[in-house]
């Protein structure tokens, strides 16, 4: 692992840091289903980089401002593929503004931007180019912060949605995957006969575990 330099968190932006961030989060390809398309390449968009054996991710150099202030400076960290890789730091030191880089939240907010790499494997692209769709790493990269903030929807929407918002609608399909999502999760067994329910229902531990689905 590369040395970890520098990072601090915006004053008065204090949040919860996540609890649960894993690279196992991101879709392998072979699982998608007939029917998708495969995101179309324009030569606008950054060159692919070859993945260094066993990364799913990899940071190089990044860096971020909120506006003026410089949050995250030169932080490189690599995300192994099938391992977990923590965050351990003191409340404010950028934990959280590091972890929100790997789906673009900061793009939310005008003012903010970022610098160096945050390279996603197999394809190798740079998530924070600002030519890459923030859509990607936000499709392919699941957050779970420690209050978890799962759809107003029934448990089984929570998951089929993600589903239904790029364009599945064959409903054995979405349920298989629905079934294997929360199997992953560790929560089919505790909630197989109750998917119509709110996932408000559920404890908060379960509402986790449906964010993480």
């Amino acid at each position: 692992m590369h040395e970890t330099h520098g990072a601090a968190e915006r004053p008065g932006r204090g949040t919860a840091a996540a609890t649960a961030v894993t690279a196992a989060a991101v879709a392998e390809r072979d699982e998608r289903p007939p029917r998708e398309a495969a995101a179309a390449t324009h030569e606008s968009e950054p060159k692919a980089a070859e993945a260094p054996a066993a990364n799913k991710a990899e940071v190089r150099e990044l860096d971020f401002w909120y506006g003026d202030f410089h949050a995250l400076k030169k932080i490189s960290l690599p995300i192994v593929d099938r391992e977990v890789t923590a965050l351990i730091g003191p409340s404010g030191c950028g934990k959280s503004t590091f972890l929100r880089c790997f789906n673009r939240m900061h793009d939310l907010y005008p003012g903010n931007r970022y610098a160096g790499e945050i390279r996603l494997y197999p394809e190798g692209i740079n998530i924070v180019d600002p030519r890459t769709d923030p859509m990607l790493p936000r499709l392919r990269i699941g957050m779970v912060f420690q209050k978890p903030n799962p759809f107003p929807k029934s448990i089984y929407e929570n998951v089929a949605s993600g589903l239904r918002i790029r364009g599945i609608r064959q409903k054995s399909f979405i349920d298989d995957r629905v079934e294997l999502a929360l199997k992953r999760a560790g929560l089919w067994k505790e909630v197989q006969e109750r998917l119509g329910d709110s996932a408000y229902e559920l404890s908060g531990g379960q509402q986790q575990r449906l964010c993480i689905a």
